[in-house]
């Protein structure tokens, strides 16, 4: 590039000295000529020349390169930080999930409460159909109600049956002591009156003592119905308790304050529950996250991640919010990798990053930006990595030297993802190039031999 300056300005030069060899000539020629009147005057002339002569030297410099268009960068000293960046997703450190109630019959849900609701315990945030468990409900109701009247009906029964057996008891009893009675005074008649009377005696002797035995005997009988209804009746009693039961944990509720997060239905290609949804039993429907302690979960690959270690600081960046910056720290590197992305020949692993600040703005779910800090270098002088050229086998900058740029030499140190330590050949405040003006210059000239002549 200097050598085509020097090139310009011998053209201009030698236009010059042209110009007045031919002066003289010019004069002769004006005076000569049949020129019309008003160009020979010679301050017309002249103006006319003074055109053609910056028309022509506007030609000969425009095949130079304008040096103001190059990119540049001042270069810095301070701490240089050796470091990755990888994007991650917020999440909440500690969370709560809301699941399907584990009861018989369909669910499907016919109300929730709008994602991303600030939630306090025991409001309301998703509610199921309650068609089935009401039929289930009155169905339980009317059992109990059945059982209850049977018992009625039982008790007055035996009511019946025991005072129809108290009165056969008391017959049977009068009847014995009558005999007793009438044997007592048989001793004095004949003999066989007396055994008359003996006999029947012992017949209402035994029909007194097989009355009460089946008095006895009904008594148990009476009392094993009884027992018996009295345990259909706990049955029904707790079926119609668990229909009410069902009933009511169709509507769910918040155990704690947190955000409102709608989980994820892996029924239905992993999209979130929404309202109409049918999920299994059990099923997490809704994530109530802590918002006070939040941590981006990131994926290193795996030339990288040997580099990555619990306890080095990281600082996060919320996507959505570029102006802010919150400190981190990793706290733990899994150590069995999976593929990115259904990508089988690309291996990463899993970081967790702890933020330690807290604010509102940060939200699970939320896209971030993580800079992993390796290693800290204080004092050093660092360039952007497009600032190096290789020329030749040698790594050089091009230093802004007045409108010039000077080709410099350099030796370079540790590097991150943007910048390059330089160790020598650079210092502090130097201009350097972030485009090879000779590339540039290069560039320029085949343009200009391609384009079209007017």
């Amino acid at each position: 590039m200097p050598q085509q300056t020097a090139e310009t300005n011998m053209k201009r030069s030698s236009f010059t000295d042209s110009l007045k060899e031919y002066s003289s000539k010019i004069d002769t020629l004006i005076n000569n000529s049949k020129l019309p009147k008003f160009l020979k005057n010679k301050f017309i002339l002249g103006a006319i020349v003074i055109l053609i002569v910056v028309l022509i030297i506007s030609s000969l410099t425009s095949s130079s390169v304008d040096l103001t268009n190059i990119p540049t960068y001042n270069v810095k000293r301070g701490k240089f930080l050796v470091s990755i960046t990888e994007s991650g997703e917020l999440r909440a450190k500690k969370s709560i999930t809301v699941s399907a109630p584990r009861i018989r019959g369909n669910l499907k849900i016919v109300d929730m409460v709008p994602e991303g609701t600030i939630v306090k315990p025991g409001d309301v945030i998703v509610k199921f159909d309650p068609s089935e468990a009401l039929t289930k409900l009155d169905d339980a109701k009317s059992q109990l109600e059945i059982a209850e009247s049977d018992k009625k009906k039982l008790l007055a029964n035996h009511k019946s049956a025991t005072a129809q057996m108290e009165s056969q008891l008391k017959s049977a009893e009068l009847s014995y002591e009558l005999s007793k009675l009438n044997l007592s005074q048989m001793k004095f008649e004949a003999e066989v009156k007396q055994q008359e009377a003996k006999l029947q005696h012992q017949k209402n002797e035994l029909s007194f003592e097989q009355t009460k035995q089946e008095f006895e005997s009904l008594k148990i009988i009476q009392q094993s119905e009884l027992d018996k209804m009295e345990i259909e009746i706990k049955q029904k009693k707790n079926e119609l308790s668990e229909a009410e039961k069902e009933l009511e944990l169709l509507t769910l509720t918040a155990p704690a304050e947190g955000l409102v997060v709608y989980a994820p239905n892996w029924g239905n290609q992993g999209r979130k529950y929404a309202i109409g949804d049918q999920p299994w039993r059990g099923a997490g429907i809704i994530e109530l996250p802590d918002l006070s302690e939040m941590e981006s979960i990131t994926y290193v690959n795996e030339v990288d991640v040997s580099k990555v270690k619990s306890g080095q600081e990281t600082i996060v960046k919320l996507d959505a919010f570029q102006d802010s910056s919150f400190s981190g720290k990793v706290t733990s590197v899994a150590s069995i990798g999976k593929n990115k992305e259904n990508n089988v020949n690309i291996k990463v692993f899993e970081v967790v990053i702890n933020i330690l600040q807290k604010s509102e703005v940060l939200k699970p779910g939320m896209t971030t930006s993580n800079q992993i800090v390796m290693n800290e270098i204080d004092d050093v002088i660092f360039i952007p990595q497009e600032a190096v050229f290789e020329i030749e086998g040698r790594r050089v900058a091009f230093v802004k030297n007045g409108n010039d740029f000077e080709e410099v030499e350099v030796t370079l140190g540790e590097k991150s993802e943007d910048y390059v330590v330089v160790s020598a050949g650079l210092k502090e405040n130097d201009v350097v190039a972030l485009q090879n003006p000779e590339v540039a210059e290069e560039e320029s000239t085949m343009e200009e031999q391609t384009v079209p002549a007017s």
